[in-house]
């Protein structure tokens, strides 16, 4: 029977809410999905490491495409200010090119811009007083550049610019956007990161001092440099911006700790296969399965990412598109056992249903059509992929057969496009995707009876 005029409009509703967007932590839509009972929660560690940690700390947190790293970010920031800390935030997207190599030096300069940028934003500090806005970060580090003989006036910075932010904007500007300027700037401070670093940390030191003459108290400070993990490079550079952002961390860590702050950056997921030092940590796949040979249902992931699938469609919607009771429950489970605890998979399967069905409750021939479609996303998969994939999923681990580059690079797409899962228990252990299995293993037996009869004819 086709859908009556109230479905349409509830159906309409429904695939709204399905929608990939990062919510608010208070948003009636948001699952809890990282706290549950016997579970880890990345941001409790997180809060906890930096609330243990004195006035200063120093932290990594990252998370594969579609794990929820920023919803989580916001969850932790809401923690933050509900204890009393204040949470500047910066997207490094806004002052760097995730396509071209990053240096220390114009990694410090734009370090130091966004925490300017992000604390004259506060609104608790409009009209202030500040010394900062006498002298922002950029005017400094203008004349620092200056100071060091960097002609600043190739990236078109005019005497004639008025205001100190006024200039810093045309250098930020500079800095995204022209790689002549940033490597001439790179060159020139190759031998001044010391001087650099200290100018930095100097600004730094009285931005805290000036929050703190403003709250009249000690007030502890949290930075958070976000989207770092989004310096990839292009297919002609990956290898050279990844390894640029390896020595950045590996090779200047104390460099990037933050006076007087806690500071946190979202960093490559890659980052846990390279020796970079500095404590990480990780958003996992929700967990559905045990570490078993069986692949034993765990209880928790599934009925958080089946509260997730209630709170997406809402009571009526569930019973209506699923089906009553223990039967509708049955039908949501056919998507979310195959969504390998990525709720951005789960949003694209859900959507696909809803999308297909023409007729409520849903059918199993509509849930198999959204399966197919989500599955050709991951499709089609090479032999020599699939033959690390199947070790994966026989081992339960990473199965990384080198640190090498193209190893680190090969692994993270894996994990990026959702082929290979992180999961945690306790332990870390990694397997694959739930839509791909059947695939990788008619794909290897393919390849082994293919070499098993060329040897035989030969």
């Amino acid at each position: 029977m086709a859908l009556t005029e109230p479905q349409q409009k509830l159906r309409k509703q429904i695939y709204q809410r399905l929608a990939d967007e990062a919510l608010e932590p208070d948003n009636p839509l948001y699952e809890a999905l990282y706290e549950h009972p016997g579970g880890e929660d990345p941001v409790s560690l997180i809060y906890d490491h930096l609330d243990l940690s004195g006035p200063e700390s120093f932290q990594f947190f990252s998370g594969f495409r579609g794990s929820g790293k920023t919803t989580e970010l916001k969850r932790l920031k809401r923690r933050l200010e509900g204890q009393g800390y204040l949470v500047l935030y910066a997207d490094a997207l806004d002052y760097v090119n995730p396509s071209e190599p990053i240096d220390i030096s114009d990694f410090l300069i734009v370090l130091g811009g966004a925490f300017n940028d992000a604390l004259l934003d506060e609104p608790v500090f409009a009209n202030q007083p500040f010394e900062l806005v006498k002298i922002s970060f950029w005017k400094r580090i203008e004349n620092f550049l200056i100071n060091t003989r960097v002609d600043v006036h190739e990236a078109t910075l005019k005497s004639s610019v008025t205001g100190p932010i006024g200039a810093g904007v045309d250098l930020k500007l500079e800095l995204q956007t022209s790689p002549t300027f940033r490597q001439n700037v790179q060159k020139f401070l190759a031998s001044r990161v010391s001087d650099l670093s200290k100018e930095a940390r100097r600004f730094f030191e009285d931005g805290v001092k000036e929050i703190r003459r403003f709250y009249d108290e000690d007030k502890q400070v949290v930075f958070i440099f976000d989207s770092l993990e989004q310096l990839r490079g292009s297919l002609s550079n990956e290898k050279e911006v990844l390894q640029s952002v390896e020595r950045l961390f590996a090779n200047h860590l104390s460099a990037l700790k933050i006076p007087y702050v806690h500071a946190i950056y979202t960093v490559p997921p890659w980052f846990k296969f390279v020796k970079i030092g500095g404590r990480i940590n990780m958003l996992p796949s929700i967990r559905q399965w045990d570490n078993d040979d069986a692949r034993s249902r765990c209880h928790h992931g599934c009925t958080a990412l089946n509260n997730f699938i209630r709170k997406r469609f809402g009571d009526e919607g569930y019973r209506q598109f699923f089906g009553a009771d223990a039967e509708g429950e049955a039908m949501a489970e056919k998507l979310a056992n195959v969504c390998g605890g990525h709720f951005r998979d789960l949003l694209r399967l859900l959507r696909e249903a809803v999308l297909r069905a023409d007729t409520w409750p849903v059918s199993d021939a509509v849930l198999e059509q959204a399966r197919v479609q989500v599955r050709g996303d991951f499709l089609p998969i090479a032999i020599d992929d699939a033959i690390w994939l199947a070790k994966i999923a026989e081992l339960r681990e990473c199965a990384l057969p080198s640190s090498e580059a193209a190893d680190v690079n090969r692994l993270t797409r894996f994990l990026d496009t959702h082929f290979v899962l992180y999961l945690k228990n306790g332990e870390e252990w990694y397997d694959i995707h739930p839509l791909i299995r059947e695939e990788v293993a008619a794909i290897v037996e393919r390849h082994k009876l293919s070499h098993a009869t060329n040897g035989v004819n030969a």
